[in-house]
């Protein structure tokens, strides 16, 4: 075992001892000692692995803790020989959870319009593919039209966004392209989606608006998305009014079975066209 990846289980030691004291301290202190990329393993198997930038941005990723609440629902929600498709796939880290997932009989489809993160995505894509997995990288941005539109760089690749209210610490703008996941599931086939996750900071609802004839037709089983304020939690309420969808609201400790305006501080929801136990995702 190379020795950058013999101290992940190390960083996890320490921050299990110190209940997650000190990370920052370890991501710069990784951060110097490997100044090149870092590939970390996503499944049990070792047949699904990924690379990481080499920044201490993404030291989460490498240790395997970021938003552990969204990882452990794909693998509670999506099974062997499901659609899951990932809107602002970033570098792929949810995608390679998702493909571990639908195995080598479903199909995993990531979008990401920013070019430093799709050349990471296309990198993971194309090593998850030699494994025969059908995992599949587009240099797109869904929204709720077809076109262009200018895409905020922001400091840390996480943080890019379309929307106008997000921009603090921009650092460079692109020109991208957008599609409707209406138009775009239909010119590539895709019937229904069993998971849909969308991380486009506050363009969210958006991507719902030019989804919604799949919803109309029942198209999407779930959804987990962001909802990082006020206007956009009100959204995701009306939205699932309209469609009769069900919901669960993540506070940043536990799934509650209720609308995202009933929680004061919420980061996550997840929307299905069923109930579904809090429990189950625990």
């Amino acid at each position: 075992m190379y020795a950058e990846q013999a101290l992940i289980p190390f960083y996890q030691k320490i921050l299990r001892f110190t209940k997650g004291r000190g990370e920052h301290t370890l991501a710069k202190v990784d951060a110097f000692l490997f100044r090149s990329v870092r590939q970390v393993t996503i499944n049990r198997d070792d047949d699904i692995s990924i690379v990481l930038p080499p920044d201490p941005h993404f030291f989460r990723y490498l240790i395997k803790s970021h938003e552990q609440h969204i990882s452990y629902a794909i693998s509670k929600l999506v099974k062997n020989g499901d659609i899951f498709i990932d809107v602002g796939a970033n570098i792929g880290y949810f995608s390679a959870y998702a493909t571990a997932a639908v195995g080598k009989q479903g199909k995993v489809f990531c979008l990401e319009p920013e070019s430093k993160n799709f050349e990471y995505l296309k990198t993971n894509c194309n090593t998850i593919q030699k494994r025969g997995f059908d995992c599949s990288a587009y240099s797109l941005a869904a929204s709720s039209v077809n076109g262009e539109a200018t895409l905020s760089i922001h400091r840390y690749s996480t943080y890019h966004t379309i929307e106008d209210n997000y921009l603090e610490r921009v650092e460079d703008k692109q020109i991208i392209n957008t599609v409707t996941l209406d138009d775009w599931t239909k010119q590539e086939g895709i019937e229904h989606i069993s998971l849909l996750k969308i991380d486009t900071e506050g363009h969210e609802p958006r991507v719902l608006e030019g989804a919604r004839k799949l919803f109309h037709k029942k198209a999407v089983d779930f959804v987990i998305l962001e909802c990082r304020s006020e206007q956009i939690a009100s959204f995701i309420d009306d939205f699932c009014q309209e469609f009769n969808l069900h919901q669960l609201t993540w506070d940043g400790h536990t799934w509650h079975q209720t609308g995202a305006r009933s929680i004061k501080y919420r980061t996550e929801c997840l929307l299905s066209k069923v109930p579904l136990s809090p429990n189950l995702l625990c």
